[in-house]
């Protein structure tokens, strides 16, 4: 089965099929979007408050000199700081792992040539470890270990690493297993598979043990996102005609759509987790324009935190909940990054920019 192609707006289509992943047969490149080339500086308002109450790592792509690369927000400059060592393409995953930032790290200019590897940087240092494959894919991470799905010796499987040992092959199946998604404890995985026809949820243990199904639909379900409790999976699913956020509990049940909007010409994208697991915030695909939208799980309570005429293609939660980074592009066709609080929507800072993804990576 083809892979599926991601559904964040992405420019190339290295860094399409290195952040998102999947295994569902429609390939889809929904507004694809110029990667900023915008060298770091000041932003464009110049009056706001000062940033100090940022805690993490914020990082976005940045087109340098005709390669991808990670740059960190600087809280006191307000500014964008370029990290790694330039050598080649290196994409951010939104993952720590020890005292750095996972990232994937390319060489290559051709499809003939294209290596894919697991890295970790730290400033301008890039330890890259693991194996090279063309494909090292949709990396996650938690307690000290990484799960990712790579072709190295199959269509596409599932292996989990460690820095300093060898990986270790967790799926064996000739149809492909996609977008492994590590529970917060890191003892579980959650992933989708075509193995059984369509493509399906699955959870396995990650020290070893046999794969459990968990959704069973007639159409595809993809990108699983564990709730912060290990409990629940947010993920999208196309069983009710239009690609839309769904839940369903890790120990079992049916899955049930997060929102009641209805209609099936809009589609929903990028499912994300508040930090204390009360709301999932999305992108809203529909009548012209892009639009993050959160939804209280235990309420179904809805609200639109872009305001009318602007679009929103990409977001990140802040560790605390309380603020996004978001992909915006302004009604006057302004692309910027916007740092938005999530009580009301007001904007904190901006900055020019399109980027081809936003992180917000915890402490």
């Amino acid at each position: 089965m083809a892979a599926r192609l991601p559904l964040t707006a992405i420019a190339t289509a290295t860094a399409l099929a290195l952040l998102a992943g999947g295994c569902k047969d429609r390939k889809r490149t929904r507004g694809a979007v110029r990667v900023v080339v915008d060298a770091p500086g000041a932003p464009i308002d110049a009056g706001v408050p000062d940033l100090g109450f940022v805690r993490g790592d914020v990082v976005i792509d940045q087109l340098r000199e005709g390669r991808h690369q990670p740059a960190r927000l600087d809280p006191a400059t307000r500014s964008w700081v370029l990290v790694g060592d330039g050598v080649g393409d290196l994409y951010a995953t939104g993952h720590r792992l020890g005292d750095g930032l996972l990232a994937i790290a390319t060489a290559g200019a051709h499809e003939d040539d294209h290596q894919e590897q697991l890295a970790i940087v730290t400033g301008a240092r890039v330890a890259r470890f693991g194996p090279t494959a063309k494909q090292v894919r949709n990396p996650s991470a938690a307690g000290g270990a990484v799960v990712f799905a790579s072709d190295l010796a199959s269509y596409s499987d599932l292996y989990a690493i460690t820095p300093t040992a060898p990986p270790r092959r967790l799926t064996d199946d000739a149809a492909g297993n996609f977008e492994p998604a590590l529970a917060p404890d890191g003892a579980r995985v959650a992933f989708a598979s075509s193995r059984d026809g369509n493509a399906e949820l699955y959870v396995q243990p990650v020290a070893g043990g046999a794969a459990r199904r968990l959704t069973d639909a007639s159409r595809d379900d993809w990108n699983p996102a564990w709730s912060p409790d290990g409990a629940q999976l947010a993920f999208l699913s196309d069983r009710t005609g239009s690609d839309r956020v769904h839940l369903i509990a890790v120990a079992g049940g049916e899955a049930r759509r997060l929102s009641s909007e209805p209609g099936t010409t809009a589609m929903e994208e990028q499912p994300a987790w508040s930090p204390d697991g009360r709301a999932v915030a999305f992108v809203r695909m529909g009548g012209g324009r892009a639009a993050i939208t959160i939804v209280e799980v235990a309420t179904g309570a809805t609200r639109t935190l872009t305001p009318d005429g602007d679009a929103d293609r990409g977001f990140a939660w802040s560790p605390d909940g309380q603020a996004m980074i978001v992909a915006r592009r302004a009604a006057g066709g302004a692309a910027t990054v916007v740092l938005v609080r999530v009580a009301d929507g007001a904007v904190i800072d901006r900055w020019p920019g399109d980027p081809a993804y936003l992180r917000w990576i915890a402490p």
